[in-house]
């Protein structure tokens, strides 16, 4: 794109935009709504007419006057499938192929080639339905399959994945993931979804208010934010935004045992069930910890406040201070883990009682 003036009557949303992108590569159009994204995807199908400026596909200039023609190049893919309501699955799947005077024995074979590749059931009864009588999931995959029917080199696709349920999502990004890479089109994603543009993306492009505040590899936009704008974007839709939303207290592990000093040596009290063992010396209580699958040694007092914890793999008489609070939010609680390098760190209340340990196993399971 070089040179893009284009407005929606007095509402402008681009003024000498131009985006260069290269072959065989993933591109996914971030930002937010009003931003341009689908705007800029539809100037590149030919959907809209610039105001003023040019459009070349590998190298050749695109004639908006036969703006049909240069679409039937690429695949387009669209939220929730864009299959026509009231054609058959076979009628929506060769559409173009009929347009185009391709003969039946040629749509049938490359209909099947399409089934297989992307895991649809291969049989008339299957074809005959309408898009209504299959599942979202399946609407989806006919909608990419008839993009794909002509076998183009460039795919553009509007947030084709959204309106489905996670799981089924997750699901199709994988095999579409794959599907790229046998095939090698190019792709020209537009996404609200931030996890999805970083794991579909060679480059994202960041658009605001028409204009490209940054294009590089997802790593650059975590690592090298090249404006304060890109930063607060990435900071406000990342996927650990969530986490700030969960605090330490909802994920403890509170099957662990606590230490008091006694008059005869120490005793070892279960934080759940308060079951209690008494030990004349530390290094007996430390054998029976490991072999409980504890690495450190929690010291409370008699009201269980905590003290300190002692780590088996630090010199024994070493006693550590350091605590994590129970409504602190669960990302803090992991930056400390890598920071302290341990395994589990103990939580406690605001009144310094002895909650739990926040622990690798919190977040193996999240």
């Amino acid at each position: 794109m070089r040179n893009i003036d284009f407005s929606y009557g007095e509402k402008n949303i681009f003024t000498n935009f131009s985006l260069e992108m290269r072959a065989g590569e993933s591109y996914s159009l971030i930002g937010r709504s009003g931003c341009g994204k689908t705007t800029a995807l539809e100037l590149m199908n030919g959907l809209l007419t610039p105001n003023r400026g040019e459009v070349f596909v590998n190298g050749v200039r695109f004639d908006f006057n036969q703006s049909e023609r240069w679409r039937r190049s690429m695949g387009y893919s669209i939220q929730g499938s864009g299959l026509f309501p009231h054609m058959t699955l076979f009628e929506n799947l060769s559409i173009i192929a009929r347009k185009e005077g391709w003969k039946t024995t040629e749509i049938k074979e490359r209909i099947e080639e399409l089934l297989l590749l992307l895991s649809l059931p291969n049989h008339a009864e299957f074809l005959k339905k309408k898009p209504r009588e299959i599942s979202g999931g399946q609407q989806q995959r006919v909608g990419i399959a008839r993009a794909l029917f002509m076998k183009p080199s460039i795919m553009l696709m509007d947030e084709p994945f959204s309106a489905l349920d996670p799981i089924t999502k997750s699901e199709l990004q994988k095999e579409f993931l794959k599907l790229r890479a046998q095939l090698g089109f190019t792709l020209v994603w537009v996404t609200h979804d931030l996890p999805e543009a970083f794991s579909m993306s060679d480059k994202m492009i960041l658009l605001n208010k028409g204009v490209i505040e940054q294009m590089d590899s997802p790593s650059k936009f975590l690592l090298a934010p090249k404006t304060e704008y890109v930063a607060q974007f990435i900071n406000s839709h990342s996927p650990a935004t969530l986490l700030k939303n969960i605090y330490l207290y909802s994920v403890l592990n509170t099957n662990i045992y606590v230490a008091q000093k006694t008059v005869d040596g120490l005793s070892l009290v279960h934080l759940e069930t308060k079951n209690q063992i008494s030990f004349n010396n530390q290094e007996k209580a430390r054998k029976f910890l490991e072999e409980f699958g504890q690495s450190s040694i929690y010291w409370v007092n008699e009201e269980f406040h905590f003290i300190g914890s002692q780590s088996f793999s630090e010199t024994p008489h070493e006693i550590n201070p350091f605590f994590l609070e129970a409504e602190e939010p669960i990302l803090d609680g992991m930056k400390a883990l890598l920071r302290e390098r341990k395994n589990a760190l103990p939580v406690v209340n605001k009144r310094q009682f002895m909650m739990g340990v926040f622990s690798e196993g919190a977040l193996n399971a999240l």
